[in-house]
């Protein structure tokens, strides 16, 4: 398929989680890049939990529902895990690289885009936490927090904040492996 009919494809999913369609979305083929990453390192999937610093189910979810990507774990550890399995986050996520690269956009970058729509819609740090459907204050006093959220969380803020959520993927330092 190739990145951009995927991102449309994981777009169309996540818009779907929001409305009131029924049906389940689909997702691209995620947990199928995550178990060809891994046999390709000749790992098994208890390996990658143990490196991971996670109980084996979280991983197994992983392997087994293309949504869980996106709407489980946060992004910090999606990283982390793409890091484990010596591929990117954009080839986990899309199949391959955007072309050209996206510029990244730093948290902070988000914080203040956020503010600044409060500022010019005079609405308050509520007000704006009731539109996006996430509270916003912890994430508006540590922006590296929004790294904590699962990619459905962070596309909302980041609609929010008129930013492409995508463009913050390479952010988030990977988690620390826990031993």
């Amino acid at each position: 398929m190739g990145f951009a009919t995927e991102r449309d494809l994981v777009e169309r999913a996540l818009a779907h989680d929001d409305s009131e369609q029924s049906g389940e979305p689909v997702f691209p083929p995620v947990a199928r890049r995550f178990l060809e990453a891994r046999e390709h390192l000749g790992l098994t999937q208890d390996e990658v939990a143990a490196q991971w610093g996670q109980p084996p189910s979280m991983y197994w979810d992983l392997e087994f529902h293309d949504d869980e990507a996106f709407t489980v774990i946060g992004v910090r550890e999606l990283i982390a895990l793409a890091q484990i399995l010596h591929v990117s986050v954009m080839h986990l996520l899309f199949g391959g690289e955007p072309s050209p690269p996206l510029a990244a956009i730093p948290y902070p970058e988000i914080a203040r885009r956020l503010r600044a729509r409060m500022n010019e819609q005079a609405i308050s740090e509520g007000e704006l936490s009731e539109l996006v459907g996430w509270e916003l204050a912890e994430y508006l006093a540590s922006p590296d927090k929004l790294a904590e959220l699962p990619i459905f969380g962070l596309r909302s803020i980041c609609g929010a904040a008129d930013v492409d959520w995508a463009a913050t993927l390479a952010n988030a330092a990977p988690a620390r492996k826990r031993s």
